[in-house]
């Protein structure tokens, strides 16, 4: 709550009142904090349209899989730059002094 506030430009306290319906934000608030929270600014006033995205376990452990292979293959590819930085550090440039 406390970051979407700050990202919102508010304080965590007025954020809490709207969550209490204490107070109501602004329209141009209501729109900033339904992009904040991923969902449509009619699903925060009424609960009817997109809401948020709940993954469901099986979707959750298949996104973890992909995120380590996408991190295996972002390790490899940073190995294979750091080879061809030393190959290009060992080839002499054309222009330059030996």
């Amino acid at each position: 709550m406390a970051q979407a506030a700050r990202r919102l430009g508010v304080q965590a306290a007025c954020w809490k009142a709207w969550e209490c319906d204490r107070a109501a934000p602004q329209s141009n608030r209501l729109a900033m904090m339904a992009g904040i929270l991923a969902v449509s600014p009619s699903w925060l006033l009424s609960g009817i349209g997109a809401g948020p995205l709940e993954l469901e376990a099986n979707d959750r452990a298949a996104l973890l899989q992909e995120l380590q292979i996408a991190s295996a293959e972002a390790v490899a590819s940073q190995k294979r730059v750091q080879q061809i930085v030393a190959l290009l550090g060992s080839v002499p440039v054309a222009g330059d002094s030996p």
